[in-house]
């Protein structure tokens, strides 16, 4: 048993920072929260708190009593941003310990109203859909995976807000908040510039690259957030920070960001030319480049599919590759 309770908590670089390992039901895996130690006027902090399934929470329990610790004691949950394998916990935490919840802004609506919120999403990427040429079947499809994502959240009261530009007190240390919209427009990362480490939850994966996922804008008279151009951009800023390691919400340390973020670059560049290239062969609906695309595509990951493809698709248009006609409600993809 203490085997396997070690292999679940295991100390970083950086004494008193230990990343937990929380298996998922979803195809990415397993995700990590980070206890970092009391220290100094620090409270004891979790940062990110996995899904709420049954494992998860015996893997969270298990890797928090290796490090000496409970529910019970965490004094301060920091959510880095609002995906169910992120949250999980926040609730329960709090319920038992009094635990303050910190996160971004536009994170609150998913922790304080998560079902209100899932809804106004689903409602918010129907016409988008529709006029991507999702058919029907494959739109329910879609709202069904919605609901049982959200099956996974319970509401929790947000007690701080985390912006760009903050200091958040770290095992005595002072980290600079990022924020770093992209992946998700609330995404935050949190650098350490003494000890030149970066805690960069989905912002930055060794070993898959970040989804850009469709969201609405903050006021509804905005246009659709270009996620995906908002990670590049903010790839590029990170990239900038003198990092030595960056700890990641799934999969190994990253030790060489900058090459990582030249390869995202490549491989984004290269998808974009694809879907050039497919609308050139023979102008398309959104749905129709997802499927030319990702023939295998499984149905439960139409939603990242269709987030990448758009993505992408605002690449093009930026760059003057690519236009849409809208044809009885359809946007036809054409290579310019």
């Amino acid at each position: 048993m203490l085997t396997e309770i070690t292999a679940r908590c295991h100390e970083t670089i950086l004494s008193g920072l230990y990343a937990i390992t929380i298996p998922t039901p979803f195809p990415v895996g397993d995700v990590f929260a980070y206890l970092a130690h009391g220290k100094g006027s620090a409270p004891l902090t979790l940062i990110d708190c996995g899904v709420r399934t049954d494992d998860a929470r015996a893997a969270l329990q298990s890797g928090l009593a290796a490090c000496g610790v409970a529910f019970r004691d965490i004094e301060r949950v920091v959510i880095t941003h609002h995906h169910t394998d992120h949250i999980g916990f926040a609730a329960e935490i709090a319920a038992e310990s009094g635990a303050e919840i910190w996160a971004h802004r536009l994170c609150v609506p998913w922790l304080e109203q998560p079902e209100t919120t899932r809804q106004a999403l689903d409602a918010y990427l129907r016409p988008i859909f529709r006029e991507g040429g999702v058919p029907d079947d494959v739109l329910e499809s879609i709202e069904r995976v919605s609901a049982y994502l959200g099956s996974f959240v319970q509401p929790v009261r947000v007690a701080r807000t985390l912006a760009e530009g903050d200091r958040l007190d770290l095992l005595g240390m002072a980290w600079h908040v990022y924020h770093t919209a992209g992946h998700a427009g609330d995404l935050l990362c949190f650098y350490q510039p003494e000890r030149r480490i970066l805690l960069s939850s989905d912002h930055l994966l060794r070993d898959i690259s970040s989804n850009p996922l469709i969201e609405p804008p903050e006021s509804p008279e905005l246009p659709r957030p270009q996620r995906l151009l908002d990670y590049l951009a903010q790839l590029r800023r990170i990239a900038q920070l003198d990092i030595q390691i960056a700890y990641p919400g799934h999969g190994a340390p990253v030790t060489d960001v900058p090459n990582l973020v030249e390869a995202r670059f490549a491989m984004h560049a290269q998808r974009a030319e694809r879907l050039r290239a497919l609308c050139a062969e023979q102008p398309r609906t959104l749905y129709a480049l997802v499927r030319a695309l990702f023939p295998r595509l499984r149905q439960p990951e139409m939603f990242l599919a269709l987030s990448e493809v758009l993505g992408h698709l605002d690449l093009l248009v930026r760059d003057g590759k690519a236009f849409a006609e809208l044809r009885d409600g359809v946007a036809i993809w054409h290579a310019a």
